[in-house]
């Protein structure tokens, strides 16, 4: 501690930083210096706080009076992004600053129930948990699975003399999409022939959602019951075939498991697989066929929870495994290859289950997901443990379990609401996660978004994360796009936005942005101490010529506010209600400078500052580091 006389610095060594986000369930004077009792709309860098960037219009007109119910980036193999939206059970895609109608996807879904989508093998995949999924390549919007035929075919015989057929055939029919893959056989046909020549018509076709490239044609032998490969018309519109193959010269026989997946309401990419839930049989989550998205075997699936009181609910990604989130419990599906009888379904020492499909993020190799404890959103918790090594002897399996990470808002997590938990979307970028919430009583749309901030983790090894919640964005999903974030609204205004677009407004309204600081005792034997405080010396960045707002509260007094201000104009010094007064510049024009406050007849035993940007549209303060000055006077 430096002291001259009474006179005390604090901190002793360097100064503390403003980085550690929002602590509001302890006690303002109890929480480490680099938190906050209470902010709203910072952002955390360079180990300070300041006011978030804003947002500004993507698409310059409505979509139409309609929620968006999915925002997503599709990656061409080429290299180009396209992003696609849902509104009113249509896709869109965006062209320049328009979205616009794509083909095929109108009202294939119900407006308001959410659209899920992974991407493989160059298509995107979409469903919404009631109604068939399908697939997107950029171009063709199509069924996701290839479905069996299910139309009428009928078939004579040429003349006897002109044919090598005799006894009696049966034939069957499948649809192949455009990446060659067949689905099941259906509708068959039987004819009886002598030395004849099969002549087969009204041969079914593919409507266009069908995404049918090809037809197969297979039959059986004379008498039998198997059916193998007669030929294939690669069209869809051929409707005419004249069999006059001996059965020898038959090819490959039929598919007779080559199911489509289910109306799946979420579904994740990982080793070469589609994994999805199936709300027809509620405790399955389905896989398909390895390096094949289009194709689910009746046999691939893995039982989960139950059918009543533990669903599965979310999927993600975690290391080899694909963690599965259900009502009351998590399970993992270790994945050492793609072998599925190598594959270990563990339980996941945890008390939380999760119903937000999606909310998962990963993030410094865990997985953070809204946690729910009897139906009651608990918090954020983080999945981790370490690597699962199942061994030919022995199964060795190491802990593997999941920890709150929002103690420090526990007060906002319990205004999340329960009803709309299914809503929260959540995603990373550039080393945070945002995370859109439905908040406090009343309220039926996300209206909050929580800035989870693990890159200071870097910094403070002692510290994960810090948190802070933003108000003003009403966000139905993110996604990233040219690398940028964007989200799409959760209220009927049918825009899509980019966030953190470098301005400091919301689409023009003022962003309310302050901090309030811990409540400082000094050093820990001053605690109990009555003390004048001096000064408040700041480092702050030069953000604009306007007006950042400081204000002081002494012993918790919330009635005892003293209103100062710092001009942030990068050649000016700073002022006092408009007012020169002395502070100390380390050089002119830079993107930082320091200002000691005076703090004037300031006395007591605690003292807490707040720094905002007036809530004034284009407006923005930053404060990084910070020391105080005070006298110690007597015990009181």
């Amino acid at each position: 501690m430096s002291t001259r006389g009474f006179k005390s610095v604090y901190p002793t060594g360097e100064p503390f930083g403003f980085d550690g986000g929002k602590n509001s369930k302890y006690q303002r004077a109890l929480i480490p210096d680099n938190e906050s009792p209470d902010c709203l709309n910072v952002d955390f860098s360079d180990g300070g706080a300041g006011t978030r960037e804003g947002f500004t219009r993507l698409n310059t007109a409505a979509v139409g009076s309609f929620v968006c119910d999915g925002l997503y980036t599709r990656n061409d193999s080429s290299g180009a992004e396209t992003m696609v939206g849902w509104w009113n059970g249509t896709m869109y895609d965006l062209q320049t600053t328009s979205f616009v109608t794509v083909p095929s996807a109108q009202s294939v879904y119900t407006a308001g129930q959410r659209v899920c989508a992974t991407q493989y093998q160059n298509y995107m995949f979409f469903g919404n948990g009631a109604s068939t999924p399908y697939k997107w390549d950029g171009t063709d919007f199509t069924r996701h699975g290839v479905v069996a035929v299910s139309g009428t075919v009928s078939a004579v015989s040429d003349v006897a003399s002109q044919g090598t057929l005799t006894g009696s055939y049966s034939y069957r029919f499948t649809y192949v999409n455009s990446a060659a893959v067949e689905g099941d056989v259906g509708s068959t046909k039987n004819i009886t022939l002598a030395s004849g020549i099969a002549r087969l018509s009204d041969i079914p076709t593919g409507a266009q959602s069908f995404g049918v490239a090809a037809r197969r044609i297979y039959r059986t032998v004379a008498g039998g019951s198997t059916y193998y490969r007669v030929a294939e018309l690669s069209d869809n519109s051929t409707t005419t075939y004249d069999d006059n193959n001996d059965d020898a010269a038959l090819g490959a026989a039929a598919p007779t498991d080559n199911g489509v997946p289910p109306n799946y309401e979420f579904c994740v990419y990982h080793k070469d697989r589609l994994w999805c839930n199936d709300p027809d049989n509620p405790n399955y989550i389905w896989y398909s066929d390895l390096g094949e998205p289009f194709t689910f075997q009746s046999t691939n699936f893995i039982l989960i929870g139950d059918a009543t009181t533990d669903i599965p609910r979310s999927l993600a990604v975690y290391e080899d495994s694909i963690c599965i989130f259900a009502d009351h419990s998590d399970f993992l599906i270790y994945m050492p290859d793609t072998d599925p009888t190598s594959w270990t379904k563990l339980k996941v020492a945890s008390s939380y289950g999760s119903k937000s499909p999606f909310a998962p993020i990963q993030y410094n190799g865990k997985i953070l997901f809204p946690a729910m404890q009897a139906d009651k959103v608990v918090g954020f918790a983080a999945l981790e443990g370490a690597q699962i090594t199942p061994s030919a002897t022995l199964l060795n399996v190491s802990a593997a379990g999941s920890f709150l990470q929002s103690d420090r808002i526990e007060d906002d997590i319990f205004d999340i609401q329960e009803t709309y938990v299914k809503n929260i979307s959540g995603i990373v970028y550039k080393n945070k996660a945002y995370v859109a919430v439905t908040h406090e009583a009343g309220s039926t749309t996300n209206n909050r978004v929580y800035l989870f901030d693990f890159s200071i983790s870097n910094l403070k090894k002692k510290q994960e994360a810090s948190w802070c919640p933003w108000t003003g964005i009403n966000a139905a999903q993110f996604t990233i796009y040219d690398g940028d974030l964007y989200f799409a609204e959760s209220t009927d205004t049918g825009f899509a936005n980019k966030l953190l677009d470098g301005t400091y407004n919301d689409n023009g309204a003022a962003i309310d942005s302050y901090y309030w600081t811990k409540e400082f005792y000094g050093e820990n034997k001053d605690k109990d101490r009555h003390k004048d405080w001096r000064w408040l010396d700041l480092l702050v960045e030069n953000l604009g010529d306007w007006n950042m707002n400081v204000t002081r509260r002494v012993d918790s007094d919330e009635g005892s506010d003293s209103l100062k201000r710092i001009n942030l104009k990068p050649d000016s010094g700073g002022i006092w209600d408009a007012d020169a007064w002395d502070e100390t510049i380390w050089g002119r024009d830079n993107q930082q400078k320091q200002v000691k406050i005076y703090a004037g007849t300031a006395a007591g035993k605690r003292i807490q500052y707040k720094f905002d940007n007036q809530n004034t549209a284009d407006q923005a303060f930053k404060v990084l580091r910070a020391s105080l000055g005070y006298n110690k006077k007597g015990m009181r």
